[in-house]
């Protein structure tokens, strides 16, 4: 198989992922609510400042706006790809049918609709963009790393606590030395300062969507602590937070630990919205209502007094962060088979093209725990005739699992449910880490 019959491979499976998933409409979803928040009268940030301004932007003409994502999504996930199956040079049969595996999966998770879909095209592209240029020398090399730096930063403003993300590259294809470690922190921050510089051009009316993480917080240490003292002090907060006056037994009777919407949800104004009205379905059974008119003064107050009961109440917190923990590192929800609801020969195509990723998903194979537990099995199995000291050293290995551990906690400690596309990407490129120590090693022994 050669060079060409890889890249011919990824631009097929692109192509045909992208025109079964490109549709006439794209309404619902959280993309299409930020979109629509940004572009309205009363835009609010709900769903990232960054966000908002991203899909805010997209063209509406001549396609769809979500069929232009669609392709800025393909279209950055086929280029990261062929740009690290160029860096990989690979050799052999096995390893490109590998290669060619691993890249059907990230493009059928690019053709998604989601904010993490986006993050993780742009991030392949990022990765593949700098590994290119670092093989390349003067201007062209400078331009790829340029591209690829400015893309991992923007891929990682969308969910900027996973800011430890921007530096993987780096530490993977150079030395680390005192002189790297400024550029790597100015790096991590940049996510961060770019989430916070969307404010001061933009004009969000701030509602404070950290509140759902206090609330997932306050909800798991209240219903699952054996200390009743904590349980009353977590309801008390919780309660504060809509004025409410529900018991523990009211609260917990409802609490479902796979989301943070079982006991709270927004009420919004159809002027934030754009005029759409957001399905209030979930008000109807939500003990805490959150007012997007709640006051800074009151949402600086809520926020201390959780940090507050966290530091009087560490064993409580981390009982309950173990047990959030467990759904993340299950990736709790089950995306489903689109074959079953397919409604006519498209969807049928659709789903029978999309049935292993589908079955990865539903079966959970991408999961943190699944991807270390398989890369562990792998590693073992592949290299079993190396020495251990030396596996222990390898960059890429100490790398990826790092890089995975990394994303678990950080997510962990941002819990506001188990939606396993949150932890897809660090599956992703734990693969592609081991994958690349398998590649290069084997090339060390071939030559020796």
């Amino acid at each position: 198989m050669k060079l060409k019959s890889i890249d011919s491979s990824i631009y097929t499976i692109a192509i045909i992922g992208l025109i079964l998933s490109l549709k006439n409409n794209y309404g619902g979803g959280d993309i299409n609510l930020a979109r629509l928040s940004y572009l309205g009268d009363n835009p609010i940030d709900l769903w990232g400042g960054f966000s908002g301004l991203f899909y805010g932007n997209i063209p509406n003409t001549f396609l769809v706006w979500g069929s232009w994502l669609l392709l800025f999504q393909v279209t950055s996930t086929t280029a990261g790809l062929i740009l690290i199956s160029r860096y990989l040079q690979l050799e052999n049969k096995f390893q490109k049918i590998t290669f060619i595996i691993l890249s059907y999966l990230v493009i059928s998770f690019s053709v998604l609709l989601t904010r993490d879909s986006t993050m993780a095209s742009m991030y392949i592209f990022g990765l593949g963009s700098i590994l290119a240029g670092y093989k390349l020398e003067n201007f062209t090399s400078k331009l790829f790393f340029t591209l690829g730096t400015a893309a991992i930063v923007l891929s990682i403003a969308f969910r900027p606590w996973l800011f430890f993300a921007t530096i993987l590259p780096f530490l993977i294809i150079r030395k680390t030395n005192i002189k790297i470690i400024p550029f790597l922190i100015i790096l991590a921050l940049l996510p961060i300062s770019l989430e916070k510089l969307t404010y001061s051009i933009t004009e969000y009316k701030k509602v404070h969507p950290e509140l759902q993480v206090i609330i997932a917080d306050l909800s798991s240490m209240t219903c699952f602590s054996n200390d009743n003292k904590v349980r009353e002090k977590g309801n008390v907060l919780l309660n504060r937070i809509s004025g409410t006056k529900f018991e523990v037994k009211d609260i917990c009777a409802d609490f479902r630990l796979s989301n943070w919407g079982s006991i709270g949800s927004w009420a919004l104004s159809q002027s934030e919205l754009n005029d759409i009205h957001l399905n209030s379905e979930s008000q109807n059974y939500s003990k805490i209502i959150i007012s997007s008119n709640l006051s800074n003064t009151s949402y600086l107050e809520i926020r201390e007094d959780w940090a507050r009961f966290i530091l009087r109440n560490p064993k409580a917190y981390l009982e309950a962060k173990s047990i959030q923990s467990n759904q993340v590192l299950l990736s709790g929800d089950t995306f489903g088979l689109r074959i079953s609801n397919a409604n006519n020969f498209r969807d049928q195509i659709a789903g029978l093209f999309f049935l292993v990723y589908d079955l990865s998903i539903s079966l959970h194979l991408l999961s943190p725990i699944v991807t270390l537990i398989f890369g562990t099995f792998v590693l073992v199995i592949v290299f079993s005739k190396l020495p251990m000291y030396l596996l222990l050293r390898n960059r890429n290995i100490i790398a990826a699992y790092s890089f995975v551990w990394a994303w678990i906690i950080l997510t962990t400690v941002a819990y506001i449910g188990d939606n396993g596309r949150y932890t897809y990407l660090s599956s992703f490129i734990f693969y592609f880490l081991i994958f690349k120590s398998y590649v290069e090693i084997y090339r060390k022994k071939r030559i020796v």
